[in-house]
Order: structure tokens, then C-alpha cells, then sequence
């Protein structure tokens, strides 16, 4: 089963991308990988259909 993980800027905290995978994926130095609830996904999803491109993690959280 996949799961959907927000790939994060470790220096911002905004969300780069979402990706769904069976596991997270490795951290690096630049960014990290959180998972993302339904509830997540749909907050961020609300936001990008309203126009905003630059969503923070605390944003969806």
C-alpha cells in the first residue's frame, strides 16, 4: 500500500512536492519527508487550487 509524504526544505519548511511511495524515502541534508495524513493532503491541495505556491508545513499540519 502507498502512503503520501510531503517532501520538505529543510531550510523553509515549505512543501517541495507530494509523493506517494510504499516507504519514505531517505532524508538528505537539504530535505526531509513527512508523512502526509488525507487530512494533510487535502489542506495542501485546497491551498494550491486558491493560488498559493510557497505552502509551509504548518500550513496543512
Amino acid at each position: 500500500m502507498y502512503s503520501a509524504y510531503f517532501v520538505i526544505a529543510r531550510s523553509s519548511g515549505n512543501i517541495i512536492r507530494l509523493i506517494q511511495r510504499s516507504s519514505p524515502p531517505n532524508d538528505s541534508p537539504t530535505v526531509q519527508n513527512v508523512y502526509a495524513s488525507i487530512a494533510c493532503v487535502h489542506r495542501y491541495q485546497a491551498l494550491q487550487a486558491a493560488g498559493q505556491n510557497l505552502i509551509n508545513l504548518k500550513n496543512v499540519s
